[in-house]
């Protein structure tokens, strides 16, 4: 496969599932904010300003510091000036997509295209600022509808393993972001206010798409250090980082015609490490100081995962 198509494919599907991240979190701290008020001062920019920083990106031209939660559902998901905006990451998949036409199937390039206008729409976009769910819905909606049709049309070969990595690694990477601000949770002293912290580690878990499958797990209340485990090492649930780096662990195999069991390139053992890591992991031995050591150490290894696949295919 040449590796301008199989740059794009990558980039298309990490670009979506980086979108669809954004406006699940969107929803989610908007919901929150609904259930806080009135309970915490100042909780609406508070949770508002910690998602900016979760999501890594930066404040709204001629703004420097804490930025007004009014201003920052549109700057997160219409704004095309914030390059990690929704809309943004939806038109650069968008536009990777388009360059290989002819290897992705015609229903996948009608869903994508399908979502870019139904997102474009002016009428969407100016209800976000009062109620961004119907816009955060309609891009969730959408991505999920495009990998739908990835997974049925699409023949299962090299391609398709590249759409697999990208959407792969980028979920690793954004659930262990969102574990490791868990950390301020976890230190603090909410769980003497068992409401509050329920409300907050069930926050947690929709910003994974979790709730529903961690509460069929655990049908007790949301317990922080469970839900830190279920998280990282639950082997099923496709939102877990065990998961998803055992898909990266298949593709990369498929990719290089070899069993998965074989590593033979340096971005084959950095992930089979961090992946036996996550195997063998146990919560229990894991204090605050060592989990956080253990979550940054595992966010590196994922950034030097996607450094190497660009190295080793050519990814730009």
């Amino acid at each position: 496969m040449l590796s301008r198509v199989a740059d794009a494919l990558y980039w298309m599907s990490r670009y979506l599932e980086r979108a669809e991240h954004a406006a699940r979190s969107v929803d989610v701290t908007f919901q929150l904010d609904l259930d806080l008020h009135g309970v915490l001062a100042d909780s609406v920019d508070t949770e508002w300003n910690a998602l900016l920083a979760l999501l890594r990106m930066p404040s709204p031209p001629g703004i420097d510091g804490h930025v007004p939660a009014s201003t920052l559902p549109r700057w997160i998901l219409v704004d095309g000036r914030n390059p990690g905006s929704v809309i943004t990451c939806v038109n650069r998949s968008r536009n990777n997509a388009r360059s290989i036409r002819g290897s992705i199937s015609p229903l996948m390039w009608r869903e994508l295209n399908k979502l870019h206008w139904r997102l474009a729409d002016p009428v969407m976009q100016s209800r976000v600022a009062e109620s961004p769910h119907d816009f955060c819905e309609e891009t969730r909606i959408g991505v999920l509808l495009f990998h739908g049709v990835s997974e049925s049309t699409l023949t299962h070969d090299e391609g398709w393993h590249f759409i697999q990595l990208g959407r792969y690694l980028e979920r690793a990477e954004k659930v262990l972001r969102i574990l490791g601000a868990c950390e301020i949770l976890l230190d603090s002293g909410d769980a003497a206010d068992l409401p509050l912290s329920n409300l907050r580690w069930s926050a947690v878990l929709r910003n994974c798409a979790a709730y529903e499958a961690y509460r069929r797990l655990y049908i007790s209340r949301v317990e922080p250090e469970r839900v830190v485990e279920f998280l990282l090492v639950n082997a099923d649930f496709p939102h877990s980082v065990r998961f998803c780096l055992t898909r990266v662990v298949d593709s990369l195999a498929e990719i290089a015609g070899r069993l998965p069991d074989r590593c033979d390139d340096e971005v084959s053992r950095t992930v089979g490490r961090l992946l036996s890591d996550l195997v063998y992991f146990d919560a229990a031995d894991l204090d605050g100081e060592r989990l956080h050591d253990f979550l940054s150490d595992a966010l590196a290894r994922c950034g030097r995962i996607g450094s190497l696949l660009q190295r080793q295919y050519a990814l730009v």
